[in-house]
């Protein structure tokens, strides 16, 4: 089985369908795309990692990107959303280890660890290696220590296990986009795993990939009229499903709950809950007027979270 540990940026695959990879290593290409999004959204540790890594690296413009004036609110908008909302159900749950699959260059490792959290991120080896090598530029001594990164396949049980088996006591396992990659029977193999983790250490496993397709249609909409929202998610989806030689249709999931009656199927509880269910401030919501701004605290109450346990 191919090592599927990408960590993919859902909008990047909804909504950048023109970026071409030349300018940036395939390898990378989506985990480099997730991070200049925070970053230009607005979030302070993205740009710190931006910086550490090289920020032309972490680069797009607009000679990559397909109607990138169009897109840009809309990536920024759901990427910063997906990215806090995850941060703040760790926090708001009182979790002090989080296992982060697929986890990319997400600086979410820099906001575990200086809120003095653990945190072990598993992804494919050179983005693991990259990150290694620029952490010390982001974290104190001490904070490092708080830090691990491990190569891991989410689908192959033992390498998760042993990711795991890095933190003592309830884990937070979280996901950015990494279900939509698999087959059924790859999503099976995960959830099998993340069980095996859940039943040995307690906690849970919470995600908004079950419910990325809607995430990214309701963030479009806050950008726009609902007319426009359809035709820029629509079109874009397309183009990239070209460029990507992939077929989300068969990845997603027709309806939540046959999405929710899956995940049960093996072994699993599913609950599903707000993105924020507490005030919280968005970055990049400066950017936007009255009417946007409405529509966005709208989102904040959408139940687009997973939070999945181990019966």
């Amino acid at each position: 089985m191919k090592k599927l540990l990408i960590s993919a940026a859902i909008i990047c695959m909804m909504l950048a369908s023109g970026c071409s990879t030349v300018s940036m290593p395939s390898v990378s290409y989506t985990a480099y795309t997730s991070l200049y999004w925070l970053r230009e959204a607005g979030v302070p540790e993205a740009a710190e990692f931006s910086d550490a890594i090289g920020n032309d690296k972490v680069n797009l413009s607009k000679d990559t990107v397909a109607s990138y004036d169009e897109l840009a609110p809309v990536n920024k908008l759901y990427i910063e959303m997906r990215y806090a909302a995850l941060n703040q159900y760790i926090i708001g749950n009182n979790y002090q280890n989080n296992l982060d699959i697929a986890c990319g260059f997400a600086p979410r490792s820099i906001a575990m660890a200086r809120q003095n959290r653990m945190f072990v991120g598993a992804d494919f080896g050179p983005s693991v290696t990259e990150v290694k090598h620029v952490l010390p530029d982001c974290l104190s001594r001490k904070q490092q220590k708080r830090v691990r990164y491990i190569v891991a396949d989410a689908t192959d049980r033992s390498s998760m296990m042993k990711a795991a088996d890095k933190m003592d006591g309830r884990i937070c396992i979280t996901m950015d986009g990494l279900m939509m990659y698999l087959t059924r029977e790859e999503q099976a193999a995960v959830l099998q795993n993340i069980r095996a983790i859940l039943k040995n250490h307690g906690g849970a496993f919470v995600t908004s990939d079950f419910s990325a397709r809607e995430f990214v249609k309701a963030a479009a909409e806050v950008v726009y009229h609902e007319a426009d929202a359809q035709r820029i998610y629509r079109n874009s989806a397309e183009m990239y499903e070209k460029t990507a030689s992939a077929d989300f249709d068969k990845a997603f999931f027709p309806h939540a709950d046959e999405a929710q009656r899956f995940i049960e199927s093996q072994g699993l509880k599913v609950k599903r809950i707000p993105l924020f269910p507490k005030p919280y401030s968005i970055y990049c919501a400066k950017d936007l007027d009255i009417e946007q701004y409405q529509k966005l605290e709208g989102l904040k109450k959408a139940a687009f979270m997973w939070e999945i346990t181990a019966e």
